[in-house]
């Protein structure tokens, strides 16, 4: 008899046990369910809070003024240094700096056909464009020579475009009204916020930091960022850059600092990874006791077939040939139990996508891993049963009533 014929058998007993069978799966059926879609909840809480920790920009490290006081100095009030357009290129030229992002920011009312909102106003440079690879979706992005020009021009978010322009209209040379200042939309572009850190009722805007920093007296430099070419360098990076602005301002009593943001994703995902396994444990009880189920059943078997055990001794098999046949009987009942605890955790995660923030997938790897942990419990718990079987005396087996 060889290994497909043992399959065949096995299959049989199953089909004809039918109840028994589903009753003695319904434990694996649950853990396995259960801990992959635990994995899956886990690994997808994961991503979400690292998208939002670093929000646009995995590569992006904040650069901020750090103020050191003289020794036996009580002072409390200090100001920070002036940062120009001349700091931003010497960032843009420190070894593993891809690019650099200086930002200020203003709020503003903007009226335009009749609908009025708040808007949220970013100043941005020429170079904000490419290093947050900003998709320009009508008209154009900001120019140096907006900048340089203190030109009143805005840059509209697609949301805003929809509050304050009908379908049909054309934004582009329109003059839009902004703190009773005139000011001109030369584009329309889609957001790299986040969707839960967007203004959906009235949008966003950029314009000229120069203008912003004019409009509303404000530094023009207000938030610095330089962005890695290199993601496994990102925190070697930030500080050169840190280092070299702290040199270049000749500063004695501060410096420039970063956020270290690796260690905060390194303490994230032990935390999770953690909960995860926690949750998974309690969860594998139930493969646990399912693999007892597996066990009973098994030894009921051998029970129920001991006169085919002896009449299969009597004609040749071997101890080794009768192990096997009950050791696949086994696995085939785990691992059926574990493909459909796989199927029920797959539609689970599209339940959990569907009306909750969380986005659970279910990766090859954890199907993989849950069918070969369904099979090991299957030898593990079946070994026993088959052991058994293997033992039993051809002449007291067929005698057997």
């Amino acid at each position: 008899m060889n290994l497909w014929d043992s399959f065949k058998i096995a299959l049989s007993s199953i089909w004809n046990h039918k109840i028994r069978s589903i009753l003695t799966m319904l434990g694996i059926i649950i853990g396995v369910a259960a801990v992959i879609i635990i994995v899956a909840i886990g690994q997808g809480t994961k991503k979400q809070m690292t998208d939002e920790l670093f929000s646009t920009d995995k590569n992006a490290i904040d650069i901020y003024y750090e103020y050191i006081p003289p020794e036996g100095e009580t002072e409390m009030f200090w100001q920070e240094p002036e940062l120009t357009s001349e700091d931003v290129q010497i960032l843009a030229e420190v070894p593993g700096v891809k690019a650099v992002v200086a930002t200020n920011q203003g709020y503003g009312m903007m009226t335009h056909n009749d609908e009025q909102g708040d808007m949220q106003i970013t100043g941005v440079g020429a170079e904000f464009f490419s290093a947050r690879n900003i998709q320009v979706v009508e008209g154009r992005a900001l120019y140096a020579a907006d900048n340089d020009g203190l030109n009143r021009v805005v840059l509209i978010d697609t949301i805003a475009r929809e509050k304050f322009f009908k379908e049909s209209e054309n934004p582009i040379g329109e003059i839009i009204d902004l703190n009773d200042n005139p000011y001109k939309v030369v584009g329309v572009y889609e957001s790299p916020l986040p969707e839960q850190f967007r203004n959906k009722e009235t949008g966003e805007m950029l314009m000229p930091r120069s203008v912003i920093s004019m409009m509303f007296g404000n530094r023009e430099i207000e938030q610095l960022q330089v962005i890695a070419s290199d993601p496994e360098n990102i925190s070697e990076t930030g500080r050169l850059a840190a280092d070299t602005l702290t040199a270049e301002k000749a500063l004695e009593n501060g410096k420039y600092s970063t956020n270290d943001f690796e260690d905060y994703e390194r303490e994230l995902n032990t935390m999770i990874s953690l909960l995860t396994l926690l949750i998974g444990s309690i969860a594998g009880i139930s493969l646990l006791v399912g693999g007892i189920g597996v066990m009973n059943i098994m030894l009921v078997s051998v029970t129920e077939r001991t006169r085919e055990i002896g009449l299969r001794k009597a004609i040749g098999a071997t101890r080794g040939k009768i192990l096997l046949q009950f050791l696949i009987e086994s696995i085939t009942l785990t691992s059926l139990g574990g493909l459909i605890g796989i199927g029920l955790a797959a539609v689970g995660s599209i339940l959990v996508s569907e009306f909750s923030p969380i986005t659970a997938a279910v990766s090859p790897l954890i199907v993989l891993i849950g069918v070969s942990f369904s099979a090991l419990i299957g030898i593990i718990f079946g070994l026993l049963p088959a052991n058994k079987a293997s033992k039993l005396s051809p002449i007291e087996a067929l005698r057997y009533e």
